[in-house]
């Protein structure tokens, strides 16, 4: 495929795209929301660019509480369906559970009830955190996982803060200090930076909420290390530097590669376009569905 200097034309896409990268193993998780309320798993294998389809999952959730293990083999996730039939069979109305990408069927699963809570972390000593604490789900054990449970009510709690991504490199550039909260939810933030080599690259965060991943694309710029000399800008649902070093990208359905060329600026080629997938039941292999 050709190389490209205009993402703009993916953002009309149904969809969109969030990826979690495994810290210790060439390995991704593209996250999908659309159409609708649909969502879907794709595992990428980072080192070959080898994309495998998982399951697809109608309801909420929620990336930002999401994580993957560090080798990749383990996905957390924070879900619901809000209907009585989910709390009839015990899972509540929202939930934490941990599947084998790119798979949502849950080996272990504890409910929750609302949507305060539910924040998930793998650690790099083998610990599993998260944000419910009521007893697992009879049907879904923690198995293996040595679990350490936490509290939303504890708001000094450093965990309730922790997105996925800071697990990955990326770093909080805090606004000045006499600027005050404009709502409760307020980062008082206003960027978040990572380094790959000679380069940083620097999302933006909105004031109030940062709301990101979102349908709403984000406004990312490349520096030289300074961070002082802007080398290029662009907007997408999702960007970082992957576990080669490559500056890599979701715009809509698709994911992609850049290059920063010194005479030809930025460019993209795609790896992937999901964006005429559509829904449809699948289940998950054996493997995928027990410890």
């Amino acid at each position: 495929m050709d190389w490209l200097t205009d993402l703009s034309p993916f953002c009309s896409d149904r969809c969109w795209h969030f990826v979690l990268l495994a810290r210790n193993a060439p390995v991704g998780l593209a996250i999908r929301r659309g159409p609708s309320k649909w969502w879907h798993l794709t595992l990428w294998n980072t080192r070959k660019d080898h994309f495998t389809g998982g399951q697809w999952f109608r309801g909420s959730l929620y990336p930002r509480k999401c994580d993957l293990a560090p080798d990749g083999s383990l996905f957390s996730y924070f879900a619901g369906k809000f209907q009585s039939s989910a709390r009839q069979r015990g899972y509540d109305f929202t939930w934490v559970a941990v599947s084998r990408p790119p798979y949502f069927t849950a080996l272990s699963l504890w409910p929750v009830g609302d949507t305060w809570g539910g924040h998930t972390m793998f650690l790099d000593d083998g610990a599993f955190h998260a944000g419910a604490l009521k007893h697992h789900h009879p049907d879904h054990p923690p198995g293996p996982l040595r679990v350490v449970t936490h509290s939303y009510l504890n708001l000094d709690d450093p965990f309730l803060a922790a997105p996925p991504w800071a697990r990955a490199g990326w770093k909080p550039i805090p606004l000045p200090e006499r600027v005050k909260k404009q709502t409760y939810f307020d980062p008082l933030l206003s960027a978040w930076r990572k380094t790959e080599g000679n380069l940083c690259l620097e999302r933006a965060v909105n004031r109030g909420e940062d709301s990101f991943p979102s349908h709403r694309p984000s406004r990312y710029t490349i520096y030289k290390l300074d961070a002082q000399t802007e080398l290029a800008r662009f907007e997408a649902h999702w960007a970082d530097f992957d576990q080669r070093g490559r500056l890599v990208a979701a715009v809509g359905g698709r994911i992609l590669e850049g290059k920063l060329d010194r005479h030809r600026g930025l460019r993209w080629r795609q790896l992937a376009g999901f964006q005429d997938d559509r829904p449809e039941p699948i289940k998950a292999p054996e493997w995928a569905q027990h410890w």
